[in-house]
């Protein structure tokens, strides 16, 4: 009982006057009767006490399935009847609606008009014309609370218009391989010498036009001289390894028409160098070396001028610059110490000249396959030497082009790889 009176009294103390309960009756001595306390302000009343079954009623309801909207088409009716009046069309796959305007133009039907078993099957056949579905299913409901019109009461078999579905199912569309479209060849040159058109498109428009060319020359395949005092007079399998890499710039000043040529002013910088010598057993590896003993500027300006006759394009003109210096530099036998010693040369005879006649004649046997040949006529220069080059690596199934280079008491036949890529105007 002490213990009683002390929690009542700090219960006191926290609960204000005029909230405080009546403390609890006794119990009759001897008792086993459950211990109770009379009602507080806090209590909810009995009356209330079955008030939240509502909304937790309410909570279960809301988590039941609910029929999908979709599907709630109306009352289904026989697709064999008819007529009836004419509501809508709707098309659905998997269970969800889907349109398409291309469809629905194909149907027959019209809203508030009259809509036969006949007509539903031309549809049906308007839209296997189309070929885009594997299955089509028709059905035919009615709409509550739509009824038709006064003058179909008698004709239409349903008081209610009706709504046409088509359950279809889409043929999956096989997406085409890309085709992949090789560009054409760049028309502004062949392989080291320049014509008077410009780049791929605009090939016949004057204005100006920048290509860069990269040419690597192999080797030599064959060769053969008649050098009086030459160790060999037969060569083959040599290696070169001699790098052109260079920037072509012209302005084609005159177009050309029927009878009159294009005509081209350009210039051309070249960076010429030799990579590193034949790999040994002691030196395995190929590198290439650039330094003021293997590397050279060329550079020349030029006239040239093309016509197109029957699909194969001529050309002509002249270079005037150091690319005069290029023959001595595809093969030992242009050098100085090589005509002196083998050929009994003077000395110091060089195989240099400052103007290069040239001319090209090519075919495009499709926009990316060019076969043709270039001639280039270094004037002047201790040998006489020609440099031909052809474009005709891919019509002998080779991976590379071949040059023949002539000169007084000999020939080289030589293997080289180029490539001509169009700057401006780059289509």
């Amino acid at each position: 009982m002490v213990l009683t009176a002390a929690l009542w009294a700090l219960l006191c103390a926290a609960v204000p006057a005029s909230s405080q309960v009546p403390p609890p009756a006794p119990q009759p001595p001897g008792g086993n009767q459950p211990f109770a306390f009379a009602p507080t302000p806090f209590d909810a009343p009995s009356s209330t006490s079955s008030a939240p079954a509502a909304p937790a009623a309410a909570a279960v309801a809301s988590t039941a399935p609910v029929a999908v909207l979709a599907q709630d088409f109306g009352q289904p009716l026989s697709i064999s009847g008819g007529p009836w009046v004419f509501s809508e069309a709707l098309f659905t796959s998997g269970g969800k609606i889907i349109s398409d305007y291309a469809w629905r133009d194909k149907l027959r039907g019209l809203k508030d008009q009259l809509y036969s078993s006949a007509d539903l099957s031309a549809d049906l056949a308007a839209l296997r014309g189309l070929k885009v579905f594997d299955r089509i299913t028709p059905s035919v409901y009615a709409i509550a609370n739509s009824p038709v019109p006064t003058k179909f009461a008698s004709v239409a078999v349903s008081t209610t218009e009706v709504r046409v579905v088509f359950e279809v199912a889409i043929k999956p569309v096989v997406k085409p391989k890309p085709i992949l479209v090789t560009p054409p060849v760049a028309v502004s040159g062949l392989i080291l010498t320049p014509t008077a058109y410009r780049g791929l498109g605009h090939y016949n428009t004057p204005g100006l036009g920048l290509d860069f060319n990269a040419a690597y020359y192999i080797g030599r395949l064959y060769g053969k001289n008649s050098y009086p005092y030459a160790p060999m007079h037969t060569n083959y399998l040599d290696r070169i390894g001699l790098w052109l890499l260079s920037a072509d710039g012209k302005m084609q000043i005159q177009s050309e028409t029927e009878w009159r040529p294009a005509m081209a002013v350009g210039t051309q910088g070249i960076l010429m160098f030799h990579d590193a010598p034949q790999p040994t057993v002691n030196t395995p590896t190929v590198q290439t070396t650039i330094n003021q003993q293997t590397m050279q500027v060329l550079g020349d300006a030029y006239v040239v001028a093309s016509k197109e006759n029957h699909g194969v394009r001529y050309s002509a003109g002249i270079m005037e610059g150091t690319i005069g210096d290029l023959a001595e530099n595809l093969t030992e036998f242009l050098t100085p110490q090589d005509m002196q010693f083998y050929k009994n040369a003077p000395a110091g005879t060089m195989s240099q000249t400052r103007t290069v006649p040239f001319m090209s004649m090519f075919y495009l046997v499709k926009p990316d396959y060019p076969i043709g040949f270039e001639v280039m006529k270094f004037s002047g220069a201790s040998g006489s030497p020609t440099l031909i080059n052809m474009k005709i690596g891919r019509a002998l199934k080779l991976n590379f082009d071949l040059g023949l280079l002539t000169f007084q008491g000999g020939y080289d036949l030589l293997g080289l790889i180029q490539f001509r890529f169009n700057e401006f105007p780059n289509r």
